[in-house]
């Protein structure tokens, strides 16, 4: 006998008494290893002190060592197979009668593994396993029924979901009883907040008892399951919008529903809404024998029918207005339901959604330019996500166009206006917005400023942003996005691209987290702007350079812009002669998409703040201050030229020629341009320090008038 071996230890020591097997169970189970349970001389005094504690007559023993069994058994298939019959006939009682849930739990877990880790040995399964497992499904179903344990029900419908699948002909018979067990748990209830571990549970046992059709009629039981399933969904759906237009009509109300109290039938109808959704995506994530045809045009139906909803329907006669409140009140949960069946969809059937991709995402868009919370839109932004991905692009430009003018307004909040940064100044300083007192201003004085406000002050807002910046990327992949509002996507995108350093994390968010994922995505989504084609990166280039160093993630596709050594992109890009980098080369459409999305100052408010322009530096070029000016600020020289320190965005309005040029404050200051004072005709123009300005400022400027009246040949 080999006297360092740890069966003998434990045999010696630990397991020298009921009692010493009891206290020390956590050392044993620890210590067991799939070495140590190699056959040995050990192994037949190991198996025989493991009976006799499931023989013992104290109820911790035989727990003791129900859980040594059903560890020696995940570690050695050999000793189970040797052990099973002998372990099954102790452990199946145990079900059947009235004992503590630790003991009942341990027996399960034990069974659990003797009918399912040895699957592959035929002899096993025909003498042993398959006698015996409808017995364990017998005992399992009242069990479930009647304990009053959540924990042990949990655990029960996880092993049938198991064991059924492996064993689907001696489940046959049990169908109905498995079924009615499923649908007691996934019938809702108003009364507390549901289980969502108990109800996934019993969704995915749900899912798996077309099994017991066998091969022939599991794909019939499996298409009769999703039509129930749909039945009993649509009319929870209805139930829930009972004053509410629904395809135009107030839903029929059923004649045992009329009498139903609105406390209790709506809580009730969300959950059942909530439980049909989700065993609709565990029968769709389910394997089946053959090849079975999803019904996907009913399912569409239904999901398009959960996102069209909304709180603003007419309905000409009298309804309650308190049903009416309650009901309007649940309509973000109905697409927060819609948004979960979508995104099953799409990862199950892929570009076969793509018959109803236009009408999904012109639904999204049109919640999209409602005013949601980030809880609210974060769903929609998901599905976005999701689709865009699976399916086929969308073919319609307006429908693309119009999600792109619905999402670029979600990922500009991390672009500073003007008014916004003076008027938390003037908060912050405790003045009237009317004062006429100039406030003065020093350099690095925004460090001290505690009361502006967070970008993302919220989980579900950070959340938003990223999401935000995917749906944009995804979006500018599609070739049918109209050229205004791919250049202002671009141009966005590159303003926050130099905004971004600027930001301390802090200031972005209170999770300090979500800068660098930001940051990161902004640079992903920025190198792949730039390699669209060859213009494009002589202007891109310097900008992904500047923002990217210390990002080792991004210096694959930098070198990729660098050193192109692959075949160009098969996507058709715009030329950059049809890309509007900055303002002074944007259309009246862009210049009007700006102004509706809020990007830039509307032309007729009096309030509307100057816009700050940055002008190029004289040669050589000063370096700019740290200082981050209070707007941003648009570079008239090319981008590759363009410093990265300053926080620089490409969508403040170009230097107009009738204003004179601006004065330089201090060397390293960015100039600011200010709109001329009023002045009378007699008044001679006051004298300004004209800066050294590059040769291309030099070719616009005006002509001197020529006076026709003096002649140097005259003389």
């Amino acid at each position: 006998m080999d006297p360092g071996h740890p069966l003998k230890a434990l045999l010696q020591l630990q397991l020298g008494s009921d009692s010493y097997a009891v206290i020390h169970l956590p050392y044993i189970l620890a210590s067991l290893t799939a070495e140590s349970l190699v056959p040995s001389s050990h192994s037949s005094k190991w198996t025989a002190r493991i009976n006799s504690l499931l023989h013992s007559k104290a109820p911790d023993a035989r727990w003791a060592g129900l859980c040594i069994a059903h560890k020696s058994s995940v570690l050695s298939k050999s000793m189970m197979i040797e052990c099973a019959q002998s372990w099954i006939g102790i452990a199946l009682p145990v079900l059947s009668k009235k004992e503590s849930a630790p003991i009942i739990c341990a027996s399960l877990r034990l069974l659990r593994v003797i009918f399912s880790a040895a699957t592959d040995v035929p002899e096993f399964q025909r003498q042993v396993a398959t006698p015996n497992v409808s017995k364990f499904t017998a005992a399992l179903i009242p069990l479930a029924e009647k304990h009053v344990d959540v924990e042990l029900k949990i655990l029960i419908l996880s092993t049938l979901a198991l064991i059924i699948p492996l064993y689907p002909t001696p489940h046959r018979t049990s169908h109905p009883a498995l079924s009615t067990l499923c649908l007691g748990f996934l019938n809702g209830n108003p009364f507390k907040p549901p289980n969502k571990v108990l109800t996934s549970a019993a969704s995915r046992l749900y899912a798996v008892l077309h099994f017991t059709g066998g091969k022939v009629g599991a794909a019939n039981l499996w298409r009769k399951s999703v039509d129930d399933t749909l039945t009993f969904g649509w009319t929870s759906f209805l139930s829930l919008r009972s004053t509410f237009l629904v395809d135009g009509r107030l839903p029929t109300t059923q004649a045992g529903a009329a009498t139903e109290e609105p406390l209790l039938s709506i809580p009730l109808n969300l959950d059942r809404l909530r439980l049909t959704i989700v065993v609709l995506c565990d029968l769709l994530k389910t394997t089946t024998h053959r090849p079975v045809q999803v019904p996907l045009g009913p399912l569409t139906k239904f999901a398009l029918a959960l996102l069209s909803c909304t709180t603003d329907d007419k309905v000409d006669q009298y309804i309650d207005p308190g049903v009416r409140a309650m009901e309007a009140a649940l309509t973000p949960q109905i697409w927060k339901s819609a948004c979960s069946l979508i995104v099953c969809l799409a990862n199950c059937v892929g570009h076969h959604l793509s018959s109803s991709l236009t009408r999904i995402v012109t639904y999204i868009t049109f919640h999209l330019e409602q005013h949601l919370t980030s809880a609210e839109r974060l769903p929609f932004l998901n599905t976005l996500q999701v689709i865009l991905a699976k399916c086929h692009p969308l073919h319609s430009t307006v429908v693309v166009t119009r999600l792109a003018r619905a999402t670029l307004p979600l990922i500009s909040v991390v672009l500073a206006k003007q008014a916004d940064v003076r008027d938390t100044e003037n908060d912050a300083l405790g003045r009237s917005k009317k004062s006429k007192k100039r406030a003065r201003e020093f350099e690095g004085d925004e460090i001290f400023k505690i009361s502006r406000e967070v970008v993302c002050s919220t989980v579900e807002e950070g959340n938003e942003l990223l999401a935000a910046f995917s749906v944009v990327r995804l979006v500018l992949l599609n070739p049918n996005l109209s050229p205004a509002m791919q250049s202002i996507s671009c141009r966005v995108t590159l303003s926050v691209l130099l905004t971004l350093p600027q930001i301390s994390p802090a200031s972005l968010s209170p999770d300090l987290k979500l800068h660098p994922l930001v940051l990161e995505r902004v640079q992903e989504l920025s190198a792949e702007l730039g390699a669209g084609s060859t213009g494009g990166m002589s202007k891109t280039l310097g900008l992904v350079v500047g923002a990217s160093l210390g990002n080792t993630h991004i210096y694959q596709d930098l070198e990729v812009l660098l050193h192109p050594r692959l075949p160009p992109l098969v996507r058709s890009l715009p030329f950059v002669e049809s890309l509007s980098l900055f303002r002074a080369e944007e259309s009246q459409e862009e210049a009007d998409a700006c102004e509706s999305l809020g990007l830039i100052p509307s032309e007729g408010k009096s309030h509307t703040p100057d816009i700050v322009t940055v002008e190029p530096p004289p040669v050589p070029a000063l370096p700019l201050s740290n200082k981050s000016p209070a707007v941003p600020v648009v570079a008239q020289i090319p981008v590759a030229q363009i410093p990265v320190t300053p926080a620089t965005s490409l969508l403040a309005r170009p230097q107009q020629s009738s204003q004179p040029p601006p004065q330089h404050s201090e060397p390293g200051e960015a100039p600011v341009l200010s709109p001329p004072p009023e002045k009378s005709s007699h008044e001679a123009p006051a004298q300004v320090d004209m800066p050294m300005l590059i040769e291309e400022d030099e070719k616009n400027e005006e002509m001197p008038a020529i006076d026709l009246g003096s002649d140097s040949d005259s003389d």
